[in-house]
């Protein structure tokens, strides 16, 4: 679920209102009805992105035909940016939550709970005669202030919560304009920061809560301010948060001592949106970066330990075989473990497609007519032949971009002892077969920092694959012992009874694990695997 819906619900909830989360983008249509039955909501309100929003517009439909008086909400980036089409082509819809949601739904929902008029609320878009009536909100100052998602999600329906709580934002906005992105639209002029202090306490209740070790820091650029990602790094270190984590960022909002604290810190992956290679292009797409910032970033990202990962954008409009040719010089040069490449597409909200629409190359109601999830700028031969030529160099650079000896060697020097270098530098010795020097590294983590479970689980790992079931039930155990929802502990264990034939015990160990995420598939896999050799030893098929 989009990560804004938890805070809605933690503020309306906070405000003494019964709100409860829902994901209903993997169940059947006949499930999403009898959940809509059951529970009646009196507002129902739903997040638009420009992929679901048929799928979204249908829901609306159906939650009226069930309960008319329900009243029905859209928000997100695609409701934001289409809402007049969308409230005079759907009666179903109610109303429009522009931008940012908390202050501008909890004003609504105080307004229906006293028979207020919707009209006029700041933030808000409704029907008001032949028209439509809206106004903006003025955005939020103090984000630390807003509950976190993490303290109302236990009744979440349908819902993984600790995949959902993997995902954090930590700022809004954006420095940048990119001319093929609606973020500055979406959260207005400015961006805002939440503190060090309210990141990485609710990093530890997400933690302790749900056991959660790994985080996806989802800002559009999460290192805008140095000083305040340092002072995370820094806490994060001194309170002993043994996580690890990834960010998005720009190449021109890093630099290299930025890049070492975020590696001691848990740090082990960026992703940069670098798009091209060619300085026709960037101008193009409204990037506002040079490709010597991106070779800037990229050295000092590979130096400090920590995999560089990109975003490539092909199918511009003027862009040619040059151009391809000059990404693909830049890929080879800056070495990126990995990447994604997509098709320049048009969504509402952004200057590429209003540009569009003014000069006639598309219509105004593109996204009503076309029900594709993406609409692309172009549909050429070039594009589907530029991308999977980057696509192949991608692959083809990320296997031989791998840190090796020499790199971990110069990254100890610059970091001093880290437990991510640690932990990478032991992985690519158990791949070579040097399972002894690993454990060394391994057992430096957990000699240094017994309270890091990432050293633990590196050791639970090795012990299992050298065949020491009894060491590594002890490395597993001690990872329980620190973070006791961390499920793929639970699962090793149950694992590891399974090789001593002890399927009870395999099976409590499962058992425990889906009480703690009935929604992850590994878990339902080794509960069956209990049950085929039950039943196998029962004489069954």
């Amino acid at each position: 679920m989009p990560t804004g819906l938890g805070y809605v619900n933690g503020v309306l909830r906070e405000n003494g209102f019964e709100s409860r989360l829902a994901n209903l983008s993997g169940v059947s249509w006949r499930e999403v009805e009898e959940f809509l039955r059951r529970e009646r909501p009196d507002v129902l309100g739903i997040s638009v992105f420009t992929h679901n929003r048929f799928e979204s517009l249908r829901l609306a439909a159906l939650a009226k035909k069930i309960d008319p008086a329900c009243v029905i909400v859209l928000g997100g980036p695609h409701a934001t940016h289409s809402f007049e089409t969308i409230l005079a082509k759907h009666r179903e819809v109610d109303a429009v939550v522009l931008g940012e949601g908390e202050e501008t739904f909890l004003t609504l929902v105080r307004a229906l709970e006293y028979r207020g008029n919707l009209a006029g609320i700041d933030g808000l878009a409704v029907r008001q005669g032949a028209g439509v009536s809206h106004s903006q909100r003025s955005p939020i100052t103090d984000l630390d202030a807003l509950p976190p998602p993490v303290r109302y999600m236990d009744d979440a329906w349908g819902c993984d919560i600790p995949r959902q709580l993997e995902f954090i934002i930590t700022s809004r906005g954006c420095p940048a304009a990119c001319r093929f992105c609606s973020s500055p639209r979406f959260w207005g002029a400015g961006l805002r920061f939440r503190s060090p202090r309210s990141m990485v306490d609710e990093i530890r209740t997400i933690r302790d809560r749900y056991g959660l070790i790994y985080f996806s820091l989802r800002d559009d650029t999460f290192t805008v301010r140095k000083d305040r990602v340092i002072e995370f790094c820094k806490l994060l270190l001194k309170e002993k948060v043994y996580i690890l984590w990834n960010c998005q960022s720009r190449v021109n909002a890093v630099d290299e001592e930025m890049l070492l604290w975020m590696r001691r810190a848990g740090c082990e992956c960026v992703q940069y949106g670098v798009e091209s290679g060619s300085e026709r292009i960037l101008a193009r797409l409204g990037k506002r970066i040079t490709p010597q910032q991106v070779r800037t970033a990229a050295g000092a990202t590979r130096r400090a330990g920590i995999n560089l990962s990109i975003y490539l954008i092909t199918g511009v409009p003027g862009e040619t075989d040059e151009d391809v040719d000059a990404t693909l010089r830049l890929v080879n040069e800056i070495r990126p473990h990995d990447g994604q490449v997509a098709p320049l597409a048009y969504y509402p909200g952004t200057a590429i497609f209003d540009e569009a629409v003014r000069l006639g190359k598309v219509a105004a109601d593109l996204f009503e007519r076309d029900h594709g999830e993406a609409q692309y700028v172009r549909s050429d031969p070039f594009v589907a032949r530029s991308g999977e030529t980057l696509l192949r160099a991608l692959t083809r650079v990320g296997r031989k971009a791998r840190f090796t000896q020499a790199d971990f060697a110069s990254q100890r020097e610059l970091l001093g002892y880290c437990h991510g270098t640690n932990l990478a530098q032991g992985e690519w010795l158990e791949d070579k077969g040097r399972e002894g020097q690993a454990a060394e590294l391994y057992r430096e983590i957990v000699e240094r920092e017994p309270e890091n479970p990432w050293g633990w689980l590196a050791q639970g790992g090795l012990f299992g694959l050298q065949g020491d079931v009894k060491s590594a039930k002890e490395a597993f155990s001690r990872v329980l012992s620190i973070v006791p929802g961390y499920v793929p502990a639970h699962l090793a264990l149950g694992d590891l009874c399974q090789e001593l034939g002890d399927r009870n015990g395999a099976h409590r160990w499962y058992e425990a694990a889906r009480g703690l995420n009935p929604y992850d598939p590994l878990v339902e896999e080794r509960l069956k695997s209990v049950s085929r050799r039950s039943g196998k030893k029962k004489g069954g098929p």
